[in-house]
């Protein structure tokens, strides 16, 4: 799979929270040509299904697909749009190009903010916060008010980047990336004989509350859960413990995973020569497994976790060659569990 191709377009189509369906469709249209089954539900959440030879268990392999975005308040008299921030810290907003998701087509705008020189001495350092940012989009005042109405979604604007290393920069890794990981794991598993019916989960809303998942999960009602999402990724003045390298993948431990699961991981993982870290989560993993977890009567879950660099801004960056190196441990751990699978595991 092309990983650089795909998110160079994938990571463009819109998505943001509670608007999945545009990304919805392109995702669905992809996992398609792999799966026996694929459907897109109410919240807007698609589930793609690969049938096995029925002795194994129903594994659902999990990713989110919405983005980090922003949502219009007001107009001001000059045109200027105010609005509020859904997932992306104020630090990183000024001088974005964003697009407005009207009903009746996109418009282009940029984010403007004072001029450090029309500013008090004493404030030029500090971030400039949300509620004193808009968004100017040259149409006249008259125009903007019929157009953009309290409510409207709003995209950041960022291209893909390919970087020195195997390395690739780009808005919306956060969760798209690992997404593609998910289709390349389909592809892979076309070709594979297996006893798990494995069903691919793209939820939407993670960035606001996990609510595709939750209502997903009851729907499907799976044996156990592997949930993949981003973590950060190794950055100069950060904590022992906060990131881990852009080439390791993160392997979850702690009371909301199962060490089971995870130790299944650990152990492929260790056969085909992937690099392994241990990231402990104590509490809440502001992930989706954090709610899968208590679906239905309770779903044994873990998570893999993708480190990137700069989360939730236009410029995230990650490597190419784990996403190929997590879809393959992924597709080899499904094709491990068998009839028995109970024991073997330990529910």
């Amino acid at each position: 799979m092309d990983y650089l191709k795909f998110l160079s377009g994938i990571t463009t189509v819109p998505g943001t929270s509670g608007y999945e369906a545009p990304v919805a469709e392109a995702f669905a249209g992809a996992f398609a040509p792999f799966c026996d089954e694929v459907r897109i539900d109410g919240s807007q959440s698609v589930i793609a299904v690969q049938r096995g030879s029925g002795r194994g268990p129903r594994v659902m392999l999990c990713a989110h697909i919405d983005e980090v975005s922003l949502m219009t308040t007001l107009v001001e008299e000059d045109g200027s749009v105010r609005f509020q921030s859904i997932g992306v810290a104020a630090q990183t907003l000024p001088a974005q190009e964003v697009t407005l998701l009207c009903k009746d087509g996109p418009i282009y705008g940029v984010i403007g903010a004072m001029p450090p020189h029309l500013t008090d001495r004493n404030a030029r350092d500090q971030a400039t916060p949300v509620g004193e940012l808009f968004i100017d989009t040259g149409l006249p005042a008259q125009e903007v008010r019929r157009r953009v109405p309290a409510g409207t979604p709003v995209q950041l604007t960022g291209r893909t980047t390919a970087l020195q290393n195997g390395l690739v920069a780009s808005k919306t890794l956060d969760d798209r990336a690992c997404a593609a990981i998910l289709l390349d794991c389909a592809q892979q598993m076309r070709r594979r004989l297996h006893d798990a019916e494995v069903v691919y989960l793209l939820s939407a809303s993670e960035e606001w509350g996990c609510l595709g998942a939750v209502t997903a999960t009851e729907n499907i009602r799976p044996d156990m859960a592997v949930i993949l999402d981003v973590t950060h990724g190794t950055m100069p003045g950060c904590e022992e413990g906060e990131t881990y390298p852009v080439d390791c993948t993160t392997l979850s431990a702690g009371p909301n995973t199962h060490r089971r699961l995870t130790d299944l991981l650990k152990k492929q993982a260790e056969r085909l020569g992937v690099k392994t870290q241990i990231e402990v989560c104590a509490g809440n993993t502001w992930t989706d497994a954090w709610d899968v977890q208590v679906a239905c009567e309770g779903v044994p879950c873990t998570i893999m976790s993708l480190p990137i660099k700069y989360m939730h801004t236009t410029v995230e960056l990650g490597s190419l060659e784990l996403m190929q190196k997590q879809a393959h441990l992924l597709c080899e751990a499904v094709c491990e569990l068998h009839e028995g699978w109970e024991e073997t595991l330990c529910f």
